[in-house]
């Protein structure tokens, strides 16, 4: 099944086995009873790090206020070394101490990191992804090459097999005073070159081309992906978060998401997502392991 909406993305995850899912970080009610909710549809196995959520089972009201995060974390981060758990959950807060952990339990290899946001557009109402819009402020052209990788492994999952990527930029050509099309053309080159496997990469493009094909052919560019995106890699977090802003604001869309690129998926919640989202965020982990 393709999910068509953020509600679907759940109920392909239900037909997973359960999956390891360790719980570290400070934690609102919101989390634990989305937590709670998975264990009960059998989507996770959950492991709490501090002794005093082991009832939270039983105790749907249990706020974890006074948790040492870093303590925590690095309890977690030890599961995950020794492959004892599948998902790592952080309730907060995200800091950079957090981020640093995360990325030196997979050491030496340090991969890159990004949140992929998945939301329902509001033009066609199909199930699109976007990156990143919380992680990575300037990205270097190696870090879009892991980004775009680690978003391609999500669309996968959700039942995208061959995905539209628009590589954006501020215009459709290529400027070299402007890194951003630069590497879009690159990445673009690759894509020609097979090295994104059945993913499709076009780019540069500026909004106005990625979101129309008539505005694109006027443009002179002939490709299958304006109109048609399924993944848009942003050029750096301002021009995502924005984005992603206006879209929840005016149009009132719904964000979830996975923070990828770590060893195992890592449940988040950026401010750009609502409350519930969080279930649908482990949903996603489920189907990423």
């Amino acid at each position: 099944m393709k999910p068509c909406c953020l509600e679907d993305i759940l109920k392909l995850a239900e037909g997973k086995p359960p999956k390891r899912m360790v719980v570290t970080g400070q934690s609102s009610r919101a989390a634990m009873v989305a937590v709670m909710q998975s264990q009960e549809l059998g989507l996770i196995n959950p492991f709490f790090c501090d002794a005093e959520r082991l009832n939270v089972k039983t105790d749907k009201d249990k706020l974890f206020a006074e948790t040492d995060s870093a303590n925590t974390m690095e309890q977690a981060c030890a599961m995950i070394a020794k492959n004892e758990a599948d998902i790592l959950f952080n309730g907060g807060p995200l800091t950079p101490s957090f981020f640093k952990q995360l990325t030196e339990t997979d050491s030496p290899r340090k991969r890159a990191i990004n949140y992929v946001s998945v939301f329902v557009a509001p033009k066609d109402r199909r199930l699109t992804l976007m990156t990143d819009a919380v992680v990575n402020s300037q990205p270097e052209l190696k870090s879009k090459i892991a980004m775009l990788e680690n978003t391609i492994s999500v669309a996968k999952a959700l039942g995208i097999e061959a995905p539209n990527v628009a590589a954006l930029a501020p215009l459709e050509l290529v400027n070299p005073a402007i890194r951003s099309t630069v590497d879009a053309a690159i990445l673009s080159k690759m894509s020609q070159r097979g090295q994104f496997g059945n993913a499709l990469v076009e780019g540069p493009l500026a909004m106005d081309n990625a979101e129309s094909a008539s505005a694109a052919r006027h443009k002179g560019i002939e490709s299958p992906v304006p109109g048609n995106v399924d993944i848009y890699l942003f050029p750096d977090i301002e021009s995502a978060n924005i984005t992603a802003q206006f879209l929840s604001r005016v149009f009132n869309v719904g964000f979830a998401g996975i923070l990828t690129g770590a060893k195992v998926p890592t449940v988040i919640q950026p401010p750009i997502e609502q409350s519930d989202s969080w279930l649908i965020n482990i949903a996603l982990a489920v189907l990423l392991v």
